[in-house]
């Protein structure tokens, strides 16, 4: 049981790492926190961003974090250089680094002294920030008392625990007590994990080698060696670490979409709701890059007036389900308008017909067939004409809004309440049994039951 003298222990260790943290940010003159707000933790709520007097309206800055002190594709490789002269990416790394010093003093000369530009280049900004991270968060520590300039936004990452409800993770750290938990996983919320668990798989094979070159640099002192499988639980940390805070930025030196993202430290405190086009937005001023980054990242009110002492500061996270929520940032919420189901295996599996298939392939109807409260997704209307009605010139034309569902009655009526029935009959017994899992964390456990839940509140509205 955790106790309140627990809690306040912990309570107390929080608020010092938060005080070294703002007291790091504070080294720029363009760190910003608005006066009308404070940063608590709750145990009901958690911990976050909390009006404390005066009003936050729209366009009101809450908070403003300088680039320098954002973690990201550009600010590593700013750092990384001022190890290694041959990472001079024009505008980007800092001045030469003093040659006389290296191999001589901090052993990071010689570890990021391995790395080309090339090969730099060629890393993703997860798989970048992960060896970075890695590195001077775990293996600096190994080998010698500095510090990392990052250590107070290391220090205040959420703990691995805290991320323990992300099902990627089940899969990936071998979680035997959650192993079944993830097998009972809705087939969107599965399916978004198994994504998660391939990408973040190949990118340990790819930094895998590097982190085995370094631990063979290291000297620990007292003769134990290390090796990449010592570190692939702090890799797990960290990687999840990066994708449940990462917040938009564009990366002029990547072109791909999953690598414009920024770490951004105080910002990440910020919590989720459903009413995201109300609450908080970023803003990245380009203008003000600082000695490195791509310019600092506020966060401004939106339509919701904060006036009242206590109340919670959101940000809007995307809109998103509870699916999504739950495999990228490892929570859900009671009540989600975002929530939707995707039918698309149930549906694909009762379209038996290789002709009504083939119809649907080459009109590009095959597939995604999602249902959300009060609305059966048009996809899905029409794959259930195409199923019941063999005219499917008659199909073309309610494809092109010639004619109405209610034009395929009452077959199109019939099938589609047996398969919002069957689905409610599913949903059921799966969280029959997610309840009989008495070995899966409690928590974990609830998230799914929340999604299932949500689920059924989906099919009341249709059935």
């Amino acid at each position: 049981m955790f106790s309140s003298n627990n809690y306040e222990s912990s309570q107390s260790c929080w608020n010092d790492k938060l005080q070294r943290l703002e007291t790091w940010l504070s080294g720029s003159r363009d760190f910003r926190v608005s006066e009308n707000v404070v940063l608590q933790d709750f145990p009901e709520s958690g911990r976050g961003l909390y009006q404390k007097s005066g009003k936050t309206t729209k366009n009101d800055v809450v908070v403003t974090i300088p680039s320098d002190y954002q973690l990201n594709f550009h600010t590593v490789v700013y750092h990384m250089s001022q190890f290694n002269p041959n990472l001079d990416f024009e505008g980007i790394t800092c001045e030469q680094p003093n040659i006389e010093k290296i191999y001589t003093t901090d052993p990071r000369f010689k570890m990021y002294g391995i790395l080309s530009k090339e090969e730099v280049l060629e890393l993703s900004s997860f798989q970048l920030l992960c060896l970075y991270i890695i590195l001077e968060w775990k293996l600096l520590s190994l080998c010698c008392t500095t510090e990392s300039f990052w250590k107070p936004f290391f220090d205040v990452f959420p703990s691995a625990d805290e991320l323990k409800s992300i099902p990627a993770l089940w899969e990936l750290s071998n979680d035997v007590t959650n192993k079944q938990l993830f097998n009972c996983l809705p087939f969107a919320s599965k399916s978004h994990a198994e994504r998660i668990v391939a990408l973040v798989r190949n990118d340990w094979t790819v930094i895998k080698p590097i982190i085995e070159k370094w631990c063979d640099m290291i000297d620990t002192g007292n003769g134990l060696n290390v090796t990449p499988q010592d570190f692939y639980s702090d890799f797990l940390h960290i990687y999840f670490v990066i994708n449940s805070r990462c917040l938009y930025i564009q990366i002029p030196l990547k072109d791909n979409i999953a690598d414009n993202f920024t770490l951004v430290p105080y910002v990440d405190f910020l919590n989720h709701d459903a009413d995201s086009e109300r609450y908080c937005t970023p803003k990245v001023n380009k203008l003000k890059r600082g000695k490195c980054g791509l310019g600092t990242f506020s966060i401004v009110g939106g339509t919701h007036e904060y006036k009242q002492d206590g109340e919670q500061i959101l940000l809007s996270y995307g809109a998103h389900s509870n699916d999504f929520l739950l495999n990228e940032y490892g929570f859900v919420l009671p009540t989600n308008k975002w929530n939707y189901v995707d039918v698309s295996p149930h549906c694909e599996s009762l379209i038996n017909d290789t002709m009504v298939q083939d119809f649907l392939k080459a009109n590009d109807f095959w597939g995604d067939y999602t249902i959300s409260e009060g609305d059966i997704s048009f996809r899905l209307l029409v794959a259930f004409a195409a199923k019941v009605c063999p005219d499917f010139k008659k199909v073309e034309k309610f494809m092109l809004g010639y004619l109405t569902e209610g034009s395929f009655d009452p077959d199109m009526k019939t099938l589609t309440q047996h398969f919002l029935h069957v689905l409610d009959e599913e949903f059921k017994s799966q969280i029959s049994n997610v309840q009989a899992l008495t070995d899966a964390d409690p928590m974990c456990a609830n998230n799914v039951l929340i999604i299932y839940q949500g689920y059924e509140r989906i099919l009341r509205s249709l059935i």
